[in-house]
């Protein structure tokens, strides 16, 4: 087991990841499926 692994602590990258790159890749693709609608922009 590594050294630097400490029981009971959730990791940071984890808790950054779920708090801002979930929402922010959530509003990226409604973005971009808004943007497709309006623009009558064909798949």
């Amino acid at each position: 087991m590594s050294s630097n692994s400490s029981s009971g602590q959730p990791d940071r990258v984890a808790i950054l990841y779920v708090l801002c790159g979930i929402p922010a890749m959530t509003g990226f693709f409604v973005l971009l499926f808004v943007l497709v609608h309006l623009f009558d922009i064909p798949a």
